[in-house]
């Protein structure tokens, strides 16, 4: 209301100094008597107005009641009114005001400034809205009416609203960065990323030092499955801003995603040199050497850390596996057993130093292990299927038999469970069942390789279905073509098939891929001495001997010297 008050001594000032301009001949003019009633109601309002600038209110609607007795059609007697009943918290009263304020002058902002703030005061966000929108239509300059809207919006999340907002503020104000990422940010949210997009643009193209108009175009490209150009703004953004944490995040992310191990390394490097004690850079670097086969490395960079009173579990759980993979089993099982001191739910550090115990030839302790994991977790099919295959191999099959078939009643598509079982009913002579398992797993895992290829060696080894056996063979080698194993299998297939030529072409590309197989060996030699060349036949069973004392072998030199 200073500007209704400015306004009336503005009018006082202007009428002072008119009734003091002396004439040369005064003329006495009667005044009418609505001109004598509406120049009471100007004094009452005054008086009003003076009495509500000295914050005593319920005095100035006194006066303000009486200017209106003498002048009903005036939208500013409305409006101070309001103000007063508003400042005495009667906004209901206030409202009523208001609207007899507009419905007498529609455009008059400060009866709409009034309203605005009356229906925040009752809660009416809507009406606030409304009264901010038409106060911009006759004002876009209104901050203060703008603040307050966006701020509605804001409360009520209105997204939309807010870009609304903001764009308006970009045509009356210009190209400011500011106000071109805010909007930018606003759209994102709404996942408009095309909107999005061009506010950014129009951002870097104002300012092309700015890193985070950079990083959200990154983002949007990376949705748009466009990662290349991801890569690059994300490259330019902390080109601009070393360090920054959300552009390094995606592209390590990105570089996860297609196992560049060196662009990471690359990538923390400049950090590193930085501080050579900042743990990102040193995990981050690590992990990448570990799956470049770099150990060395890799253990250098996390050592550092270990000077710390407790290192992240992160980082103890790295060291585990650099340690597991570069058979430095006991180490290995120290940092599992540490993880597990203070965390017994880390399932993969239960299995893990199950594995480690394995390698260490310490069956009793690994089996412990699997055991205890169980406690924890006996749900899990995958430890079952685990503990299930450390009983396969010390030979207690009819607790093996019981662990699989536990992981495949809590999953029925365990691959664990599914690719090892039939081989154990099939070791123990139990084929009905081994085939009716392996025909049950093909029909849940179709695309398996391994099942294909075990399911199809087995029944060629029993000489059964060798048709659909070249077939699942062959399946499976469309998969993993340069699999040795996978090259056996149909080398055999065809051997059985009475194929020679076929079978020797396929056991000798198994060779060129492993060339020390006893099995595969024997298998070659088994050819030849088909092809009735006995001098071939025996160099590659004498060549399986080398590598296997198997007394099958030794009885086929024995019958053909």
């Amino acid at each position: 209301m200073k500007k209704i008050l400015l306004i009336a001594y503005g009018f006082i000032l202007l009428w002072t100094a008119f009734s003091c301009v002396p004439s040369a001949a005064p003329v006495i003019k009667r005044k009418s008597a609505g001109e004598a009633f509406k120049l009471k109601a100007r004094d009452f309002y005054l008086k009003g107005l003076y009495l509500q600038q000295a914050a005593r209110y319920n005095e100035a609607l006194v006066k303000f009641y009486q200017a209106l007795h003498h002048d009903s059609t005036s939208a500013t007697i409305y409006a101070s009114i309001a103000e007063s009943h508003m400042r005495l918290g009667n906004f209901e009263s206030a409202e009523i005001m208001l609207r007899k304020a507009l419905s007498l002058e529609p455009q008059n902002g400060d009866a709409l400034s009034l309203m605005g703030e009356c229906q925040l005061h009752l809660k009416h966000d809507d009406q606030a809205i409304a009264a901010y929108k038409k106060l911009l239509q006759i004002n876009p300059y209104d901050r203060e009416a703008r603040q307050y809207l966006m701020l509605l919006y804001e409360k009520n999340n209105d997204t939309q609203g807010i870009a609304e907002q903001n764009e308006q503020m970009l045509e009356l104000y210009g190209n400011n960065v500011a106000l071109l990422e805010r909007l930018g940010k606003l759209y994102f949210r709404q996942k408009n990323y095309k909107r999005s997009e061009f506010f950014f643009e129009r951002a870097v193209e104002a300012d092309s030092s700015d890193a985070e108009s950079f990083y959200y175009l990154g983002r949007i490209r990376e949705l748009q499955q466009k990662q290349d150009e991801a890569i690059t703004f994300y490259q330019q953004a902390l080109k601009l801003r070393p360090g920054y944490e959300r552009a390094l995040d995606q592209l390590t992310f990105l570089y996860r995603l297609r196992r560049d191990w060196q662009a990471i390394i690359e990538l923390y490097r400049p950090l590193y040199e930085a501080d050579s004690s900042a743990a990102p850079a040193l995990v981050f670097m690590a992990e990448s050497y570990y799956y470049l086969e770099k150990y060395d490395k890799a253990r250098a960079l996390l050592q550092p850390l270990f000077k710390e009173k407790r290192p992240n579990v992160n980082v103890i759980e790295l060291m585990a596996r650099i340690e597991f993979q570069s058979k430095h089993f006991s180490a290995a099982a120290a940092y599992f057993r540490e993880i597990l001191a203070s965390d017994t739910q880390n399932k993969f550090a239960w299995l893990f130093l199950a594995f480690s115990l394995s390698d260490l030839d310490s069956a009793q302790a690994a089996g412990q292990t699997y055991r205890q994991a169980l406690q924890h977790f006996p749900e899990d099919a995958d430890l079952w299927s685990f503990y299930a295959g450390h009983l396969q191999e010390n030979e207690e099959y009819d607790k093996a038999i019981f662990s699989f078939n536990k992981a495949l009643e809590l999953d029925s598509s365990n691959t664990n469970a599914l690719t090892n079982l039939p081989v154990l009913y099939e070791k123990l002579k139990m084929f009905s069942r081994c085939d009716s398992l392996y025909e049950i797993a093909i029909k849940r895992l179709p695309d398996n390789d391994l099942l294909l290829n075990n399911y199809s060696y087995s029944l060629s080894e029993r000489g059964l279905h060798l048709q659909k056996a070249l077939e699942m063979s062959e399946k499976a080698l469309q998969k993993k073509p340069q699999n040795a194993a996978y090259l056996d299998t149909m080398g055999w297939i065809y051997y059985k098939l009475g194929k020679y030529k076929e079978a020797e072409k396929y056991i000798r590309m198994s060779l060129d891929v492993r060339t020390e197989s006893a099995v595969v060996l024997e298998h070659l030699g088994d050819v030849y001495h088909k092809m009735m060349n006995s001098d071939k036949a025996r160099e590659y069973w004498l060549k399986s001997l080398e590598l296997d004392k198997n007394e099958r072998v030794l009885n086929k030199l024995k019958e053909n010297q």
